[in-house]
This record gives structure tokens, C-alpha cells and sequence, in this order.
């Protein structure tokens, strides 16, 4: 994972943890553009994420043999897919959350191989770190 993902991945695991409601299950995949760019590619979401976002019902089984054990045996998850983007700027603490329709539908439908800071918060919900 690269660096600036996987920064935003710890302040954006924080802010669900605390804003996100608990009633909405979800899950996410998140993207980070390079330092001062303005656009992240439609195809840094791979095909294999695409498909498994789209996913309503997940299941889930703890290995039995892992060292430092395992919270519980097994999850069942229903919910819902979202594209998470964050546009790297200096001090930028905004960032937008695409459910995964939206996101295939942009990706089939743009003349552009890459989203734009300005259409993701045209068609994603803004929200900012804390």
C-alpha cells in the first residue's frame, strides 16, 4: 500500500469508527491520488474490487491456527459497497464517500479515464476528517 493511502486509511478507520452510523453496515475501499493531483484513475479500483464491492451479503471464517488468536470463528455481513477518495493536499482534510453504483455507473459513462476532485463531490457525499 502506498504511503499516502495507508495514512488516510488510519485517519479514515478513526472517523468511521466514531461517525460512522452504526445502523448503515458497509464496507470500503479507499483511494488516495498522488500529492497534489487532481483526479484518481477509474482503474485504481481494480475489476476483482468492483465486483466484490457490489456484494450484499459477506461471509468470513478465522483461521483456527493463527498465532495470536482469533476474536471469534466467523462473520456474516450485509451491506453495502462505497468508494472512499481523498484528494492529497497539504492540510486537505476533506474526502468523499461514492457508493459503488455511482462509482461504476461514473466510471461506464465518463469520457475520462480518471475522476475529478470536482465531479466526486458532485456525485459522492463530503465529509471531513477530524
Amino acid at each position: 500500500m502506498q504511503r499516502r493511502e495507508s495514512i488516510f486509511q488510519t485517519k479514515f478507520s478513526k472517523w468511521a469508527f466514531h461517525r460512522w452510523p452504526d445502523d448503515i453496515p458497509a464496507y470500503f475501499e479507499l483511494k488516495a491520488s498522488k500529492e497534489n493531483e487532481l483526479s484518481i484513475p477509474f482503474n485504481a479500483v481494480s475489476e476483482k474490487q468492483n465486483t466484490n464491492l457490489k456484494v450484499r451479503k459477506f461471509t468470513h471464517k478465522f483461521s483456527d491456527f493463527d498465532r495470536m488468536g482469533t476474536p471469534f470463528d466467523m462473520v456474516v455481513f450485509c451491506g453495502t459497497g462505497y468508494v472512499v477518495l481523498y484528494y492529497h493536499r497539504r492540510a486537505n482534510k476533506e474526502f468523499f464517500i461514492i457508493p459503488i453504483d455511482t462509482w461504476l455507473t461514473e466510471k461506464e459513462t465518463s469520457k475520462r479515464k480518471s475522476l475529478l476532485e470536482s465531479r466526486a463531490k458532485e456525485i459522492g457525499s463530503t465529509y471531513l476528517l477530524s
